[in-house]
């Protein structure tokens, strides 16, 4: 069924901007000062019979910014039908466009190359095909949620409509809520009753960002990464089934700090944990009511300290409704044993069923969910979706069977089409949540869809992996400003953030991997003795690979804090100082010589934030 869609026409004057909608807003507009931003309503009459300066179309209002030159609207220029849930059309945002509602005067401070750099920021973070929102239902909810109340954790653009919330409240046809995650909706044929499967992941927009760069939880208790995933089971009867799920970074105080080796630097502080530790599972008890948290990291080596701190802070919460389960998937699962995930399902085997799911019939409940299954690894990606989908299937075979679609002995597998839909979707969905977090796909994600573990897959994983560490380290800190200024962690101010403040030392060096980089370059296209192998040739190749690798030790030695890509927007807390040991010295291999008592980069000694 398609339900009744919306447009907007925002028209541009001198000193006003307005927004009309196309149904559901009687005569009322929408009218933004275009030197102040602020957001009132008036009604369509003489006020606005003069000719406007230009007009816009757009089919949403994802709300309002204020950069340095003043408020820009952000609109929804491209949509794209999904899927439904029940009635309700669900549409992937696939353009959204960054308009100036300012005018033209300069504000005192303003500098046009930081105001554009704003305005790329949060472009790129609105390029990201994972927005969803529908014109009908507020999809930021679960099904149980809309019958018993709101949470705006989900409602990802909330600070950008605030100024228009603000304006009209909440309820009014022009504030959007949109959700930042994945949505799937698949038509399904079991022995002839018909039915949409759909696979709803909602991100929260509290302590969103990057994977070394927003980690743990913050004071308020809200935790990175933090996701709730709907698998529903819309019959074309009306009747619906609901079955939630969630994670979420292992909520202590805890970062890995990006240093250029492989595996960061591990910081913990259990003792300023603890009041995080009980604001975010308290929250979380009282929005789903009980909560079993699966830990999936590895009792030894490099995890243990965060499995020690998690299982000792757990001892201190003494609600009933709050139970702890550590399994560690790298040992049990070891050497491509998966069929082991079912040592944890058989654990959660008694507290899943008495959650069960949520249910409706004829528009009247039947059934909640009386709890959740909150999953996390590090980084709440790998490990967390092979479980997670495996609590799905579970989950829908008993929805199955109790709706009489299938026998009481059999199960998803009995079905291949159903079970390779059920695959696939899962993968897509930690592919989009990992490609949100890390910036590449999912690891494992052939055991989603295959549901066994392959060397293919071994090897796709390799290559993500490395990926990984190189937007880590590189490219990150630009993403997380990106995605601060879009949720509004970061409030533009008139300073100068994006200054450039490299020492003389960062910048020789980043000329010298520059030099290497050409000359590898160069050997490879003009070969010494037009022979790639000739020993010439390698050993010149050799010779500026030593080099190179020379160079990266020192960078990796004395200069993260330099040349780490760390946002520039919100500081991070575990940046490490710029310790200059001679600005007037170019190459740092020589200042080690000159000044053998030259202090390295030390931590800055800055708190968690």
């Amino acid at each position: 069924m398609v339900t009744a869609q919306q447009t907007f026409k925002v028209s541009f004057y001198p000193t006003t901007v307005t927004i009309e909608a196309s149904r559901g807003s009687s005569d009322t507009h929408l009218v933004v000062d275009r030197t102040t931003g602020q957001v009132t309503t008036a009604s369509s009459s003489p006020a606005f019979s003069a000719s406007p300066l230009r007009t816009l179309s757009a089919h949403g209002i994802m709300g309002l910014i204020n950069l340095q030159r003043g408020p820009y609207v952000v609109l929804i220029t491209g949509r794209e039908a999904v899927g439904t849930i029940g009635s309700s059309t669900v549409y992937r945002v696939s353009a959204t466009r960054v308009v100036r509602v300012a005018d033209d005067r300069t504000p005192s401070g303003f500098d046009a190359a930081d105001e554009a750099t704003y305005v790329r920021l949060l472009e790129n973070a609105l390029q990201t095909p994972s927005f969803y929102f529908s014109y009908d239902m507020d999809l930021t909810c679960s099904l149980q949620r809309q019958d018993s109340g709101s949470n705006d954790v989900f409602f990802f653009n909330k600070y950008l409509a605030e100024p228009i919330i603000n304006a009209v409240g909440s309820q009014s046809v022009f504030v959007l809520p949109v959700i930042h995650g994945f949505f799937a909706c698949k038509p399904v044929e079991v022995r002839g009753t018909r039915f949409n499967y759909v696979l709803v992941t909602r991100r929260g927009r509290y302590r969103q960002g990057t994977r070394y760069l927003s980690r743990g939880a913050d004071a308020e208790g809200h935790v990175s990464n933090y996701a709730e995933t709907e698998q529903i089971v819309d019959f074309s009867s009306g009747d619906q089934m609901a079955y939630v799920q969630v994670r979420g970074s292992i909520p202590i105080m805890w970062a890995q700090v990006p240093n250029m080796h492989y595996v960061p630097e591990l910081r913990i502080d259990v003792n300023a944990s603890h009041e995080r530790f009980q604001t975010h599972m308290t929250r979380m008890i009282d929005e789903y009511n009980e909560v079993v948290a699966v830990n999936l990291i590895n009792k030894v080596k490099y995890e243990k300290p965060m499995g020690d701190a998690f299982a000792a802070l757990s001892a201190q919460m003494k609600s009933p409704q709050y139970h702890y389960v550590h399994f560690d998937f790298h040992k049990e699962c070891s050497r491509m044993r998966w069929d082991r995930i079912s040592l944890l399902m058989d654990e959660l085997s008694s507290l899943n069923t008495r959650f069960g799911y949520y249910e409706k019939k004829a528009s009247h409940v039947q059934r909640q969910q009386l709890g959740v299954v909150r999953t996390n690894c590090m980084d709440c990606l790998d490990r967390t979706n092979v479980v997670q989908s495996e609590l799905a299937r579970l989950a829908l075979e008993w929805q199955l069977r109790s709706s009489h679609v299938i026998e009481q002995t059999e199960s998803v597998s009995s079905f291949p089409l159903l079970r390779q839909m059920l695959n696939n979707v899962w993968a897509d969905n930690a592919d989009t949540v990992s490609c949100a977090y890390s910036g590449t796909g999912a690891l494992k994600t052939d055991f989603t869809r295959t549901g066994k573990r392959t060397y293919m897959g071994a090897l796709r994983d390799g290559r993500n992996s490395v990926e990984r560490y190189v937007r880590g380290n590189f490219f990150d800190g630009e993403r997380q400003d990106s995605i601060d200024l879009l949720l509004g962690a970061y409030r533009v101010q008139a300073s100068r953030p994006f200054a450039q403040t490299l020492s003389s030392e960062a910048r020789a060096l980043v000329g010298t991997i520059y030099v290497c980089l050409f000359m590898l370059a160069y050997a490879f296209f003009y070969p010494r003795n037009h022979s790639w192998f000739g020993i010439s040739n390698v050993a010149f190749v050799g010779a500026w690979c030593g080099v190179l690798c020379l160079v990266f030790c020192v960078v990796r030695a004395k200069h993260t804090a330099e040349l780490v890509n760390w946002p520039r927007l919100v500081a991070h807390p575990m940046r490490p100082q710029v310790i200059k040991t001679n600005a007037s010295i170019k190459l740092p291999i020589v200042d080690r010589w000159l000044e053998p008592s030259a202090q390295s980069v030390r931590p800055s000694g800055k708190k968690f934030a």
